[in-house]
């Protein structure tokens, strides 16, 4: 056999070998060995010491040796979280091992810590729901809050420095470095105080956006606060500081709209925005028109701007749309009762009736493109059409 043809043979023994690996197949991920050292605040190893390492979608568990030494296999190139327990020491968070690879790392481990933190306002009485956290080098070691006797407990934690923060609504933010060593008891006192809250209500519709009376109804957790009138746009109150309020704008013809306020523990200013509820409304320059004229109708937002655009109806038929100043002549074409509405969108204006009328006896009408012809009283172009027969009638007497 050629060189060539076994070439040929070998890529197609090749090609059916790739053929059969089934699709989306993968090679098997080969594991690494990490070798775990577990110390304590002095740098000795800690024997005894049970490793749970975790990663996705498995987990393996090891024990220290005397030296505080363990070798545990675990998926190359995975991240894999180590979680310590020893039992005279902790660890506040576990440790993660990115892409894990063939490496020694080690576990830093300290004594067992515990500390109640007592909370009181400044008549001593203790202050239930008081938030407290203990954090070390900018990350939160331990949260919650105090029960109804003013009382935290950090459980199980490492000795050493915390920076402790508490707070409540109503109260000042307590801050302070503490200490914790096996065993302790931290008293914390927390004074009440407000802040000015101010409340500015505006119409932003415009480009400058318009101071608004309106009712200001201010709400926190527990219910509403209170509700002011907005003079010239602006109401003001004292509310609870570190706390979190609701506040609303509301006014008859507006819609009422709220935000979010966060207040800390110096005063705030808030603005406000709403608009007027969205509406069209139809005005005819006549509600009595004669059979065959016609009647300009202007359509208007609720600021009383021209829209353009409108669809008007005539008893439920189209008849046309508002050019840019929001009008459009209607055409009168029989007598009786006849319903006028415009239509943009989602909003409808009310129904606006308008009474077709016979002209006035003996008179000829000339059908007007638009209104401008048509007078305040029903018939006033075939009125003028008489006025200008009488006239001629009375000049051809004298002559």
């Amino acid at each position: 056999m050629s060189s060539s043809v076994k070439l040929l043979v070998a890529a197609m023994l090749v090609g059916g070998m790739l053929a059969a690996v089934p699709a989306g197949a993968t090679a098997t991920q080969s594991d690494t060995t990490l070798e775990v050292v577990v110390v304590d605040q002095d740098g000795d190893g800690i024997g005894g010491a049970t490793i749970d390492a975790t990663w996705d979608g498995g987990s393996r568990t090891v024990t220290t040796a005397s030296n505080g030494r363990a070798f545990v296999d675990v998926p190359e190139g995975d991240d894999v979280e180590l979680n310590v327990t020893a039992e005279e020491y902790v660890r506040n968070h576990p440790l993660v091992v990115t892409d894990a690879t063939s490496e020694e790392v080690t576990v830093d481990m300290a004594p067992k810590g515990r500390s109640t933190i007592v909370v009181q306002d400044t008549n001593g009485e203790p202050v239930e729901d008081v938030s407290v956290e203990l954090q070390q080098e900018f990350r939160i070691d331990v949260a919650g809050e105090t029960d109804v006797t003013g009382q935290f407990s950090t459980g199980t934690i490492e000795q050493g420095e915390y920076e402790l923060t508490a707070v409540k609504p109503g109260f000042f933010e307590e801050t302070r470095t503490i200490t914790i060593g096996e065993e302790t008891r931290e008293e914390v006192e927390l004074e009440r105080g407000q802040v000015q809250l101010e409340v500015t209500a505006v119409d932003d519709h415009f480009a400058e956006p318009r101071s608004l009376e309106a009712q200001v109804i201010v709400s926190d957790a527990g219910g509403q606060l209170a509700e002011l009138t907005a003079t010239g746009g602006r109401a003001s109150l004292d509310v609870d500081v570190n706390n979190r309020y609701t506040v609303a704008v509301e006014r008859d013809g507006y819609q009422r709209n709220e935000r979010t306020v966060e207040v800390d523990e110096s005063p705030r200013s808030v603005q406000i925005a709403t608009q007027r509820v969205p509406e069209l409304t139809l005005e005819p320059r006549n509600e009595r028109v004669v059979v065959g004229e016609n009647t300009t109708v202007r359509v208007v937002n609720a600021y009383d701007e021209p829209v353009a655009g409108a669809e008007v109806t005539r008893d439920n038929e189209t008849v046309g749309e508002t050019d840019g100043n929001g009008e459009l002549a209607v055409p009168i074409e029989s007598t009786g009762s006849q319903g006028l509405q415009a239509v943009q969108g989602n909003l409808r204006s009310d129904v606006v009736a308008v009474e077709g009328v016979e002209p006035a006896e003996g008179s000829t009408l000339t059908p007007t493109s638009t209104s401008e012809t048509v007078g305040d009283a029903p018939g006033f172009g075939a009125l003028v059409a008489l006025v200008a027969l009488a006239a001629t009638a009375l000049l051809a007497r004298r002559r």
